[in-house]
């Protein structure tokens, strides 16, 4: 949040009341703040290393192995970073197994 003009290589920059409350919420629903097992798997996965995309720690690597990386660039899901394009309840802050859509679903999108 500290240096939004250069976001990724996008100016995402917001107003000083809009960085504000974006701030609070950041802080308020961080993995830090959480009671959930994969939140302190990432936070574990990222300590002492310099990563600041979950995509890149040991527990996403290690929990995303087994999926074929044409899936990450289908049309459907875009990215690895597009968590709701497979997780259904990620905007509640969970990642449970039982909500995961099923991956064979985006094979006729290839």
């Amino acid at each position: 949040m500290s240096d939004l003009e250069n976001h990724f290589g996008d100016d995402a920059y917001v107003e000083e009341e809009t960085h504000n409350i974006i701030l609070k919420f950041l802080e308020q629903n961080s993995a830090e703040t959480s009671t959930k097992e994969a939140a302190f798997m990432i936070l574990d996965s990222l300590k002492n290393k310099d990563i600041i995309a979950i995509t890149k720690s040991n527990y996403w690597k290690k929990t995303h192995k087994n999926i074929d990386n044409n899936i990450f660039s289908n049309s459907l899901v875009k990215s690895k970073a597009n968590c709701k394009a497979c997780h259904n309840d990620i905007e509640k802050g969970l990642i449970e197994d039982e909500n995961i859509k099923n991956i064979s679903s985006f094979t006729s999108y290839m």
